[in-house]
């Protein structure tokens, strides 16, 4: 039922021509050169150290490598990173699959 109704948002997304980040629930990672990552749509901080931060997502988790890495900027809802960012990527949920 809930896959269902994931395709009916999706299909209605892109006939109404609405951001999906916002209507999906998904998040949105801006990487300005490699100095600054906006994570907008996130659910809290998991790990936060100088060469690594973990923020969860609403279907799993974004980690971000790098060196000097610092918040500059913290809402319920947007996170903003500076340091020299070497790396993002996805981490699905724990028995998510892939």
């Amino acid at each position: 039922m809930q896959q269902r109704r994931s395709r009916l948002r999706e299909r209605l997304v892109a006939l109404l021509e609405l951001p999906g980040d916002v209507v999906l629930d998904v998040p949105r990672a801006t990487l300005i050169g490699s100095a600054e990552l906006v994570v907008e749509n996130h659910r809290g901080l998991v790990e936060y150290r100088p060469d690594r931060v973990v923020v969860k997502v609403p279907d799993g988790r974004m980690a971000i490598d790098g060196d000097d890495l610092r918040i500059g900027y913290l809402s319920p809802d947007q996170v903003v990173l500076h340091g020299r960012i070497s790396g993002l990527r996805y981490v699905p949920p724990e028995g998510g699959g892939a």
